[in-house]
């Protein structure tokens, strides 16, 4: 198998290159982490537990305001579905002990790219998860294509923000920065494969479309500083995707199943 950064290959763009997100990557990649140092022993009783950092899952419920996103034939509109979803998951994971939420939408606003990445960053995320539904594609007759699929970031756009890391590292710091940037990309990866599987379980083989790194604007898991996934849940103008995405069991399936693969990637990122 070949490494899990390079699931697929996808084709770079000059807009890479741009200094405004350069300088933003850079800057959330190597902001301030989470402090997990124990406290020194003169600040606590003889004996006393320290207590262990949550794991703090990021959710991020695509589109929003006037940015409506994928629409089906009934009016039903990706927005409004994604911001469901994470209520749900934020719901079934509120429940779970060590482990804190931050929605970066938590109602029908516009959120720009940069400021959901920026959310992730600031709340030193341990997972991001941006929440979408698709659309067939021009050029596919409309309603032909069903099921979910994943993405994370292609290897040359890792290899992007490890080299906008090390560049903004201290002297000397470089390569353990740019390090730092493709060990979270593995992490990314292994927490795809997490959500893959369960939503498999939850909804079935046959409408696994897999873990990809192209065929999508992937630009809201750049400089969130963590594992990072983009989730497909389904094709708003299939039927049958439609159904299961507006009824309260079919959300509940598609909640329990990434509520229930954060919780895999918390076990794993304790190991």
């Amino acid at each position: 198998m070949s490494s899990p950064v390079a699931i697929a290959r996808s084709v770079s763009t000059p807009a890479r290159a741009l200094a405004g997100l350069a300088v933003a990557c850079a800057l959330a990649l190597l902001g301030p982490r989470r402090a997990t140092a124990a406290p020194p022993a003169s600040a606590r009783p003889s004996g006393a537990p320290v207590a262990a950092a949550p794991f703090v899952v990021v959710l991020d419920p695509g589109h929003g305001g006037s940015n409506l996103g994928a629409a089906a034939a009934d009016g039903l509109l990706e927005k409004d579905v994604t911001l469901a979803l994470a209520r749900r998951v934020r719901a079934r994971l509120e429940t779970a002990p060590g482990v804190r939420v931050v929605v970066c939408r938590e109602r029908d606003v516009l959120v720009p790219i940069r400021a959901r990445a920026r959310c992730a960053a600031a709340a030193h995320a341990d997972l991001f998860v941006s929440l979408h539904a698709n659309a067939t594609p021009a050029g596919v007759a409309p309603g032909s294509q069903r099921g979910f699929e994943l993405y994370v970031l292609p290897p040359e756009d890792v290899e992007d923000d490890a080299t906008l890391a090390a560049l903004a590292a201290p002297p000397g710091a470089g390569v353990w920065a740019a390090h730092v940037v493709r060990a979270t990309a593995e992490r990314s990866a292994t927490a795809a494969r997490k959500l893959d599987l369960r939503l498999r379980q939850a909804l079935g083989e046959r409408l696994a479309r897999g873990v990809r790194q192209t065929g999508a604007a992937l630009d809201v898991l750049r400089g969130t500083g963590a594992p990072g996934v983009l989730v497909e849940v389904g094709f708003l103008d299939n039927v049958a995707d439609r159904t299961l995405l507006t009824s309260a069991e079919g959300q509940d399936r598609v909640a329990d199943a990434l509520a229930s693969a954060a919780l895999d990637a918390r076990v794993a990122a304790s190991r």
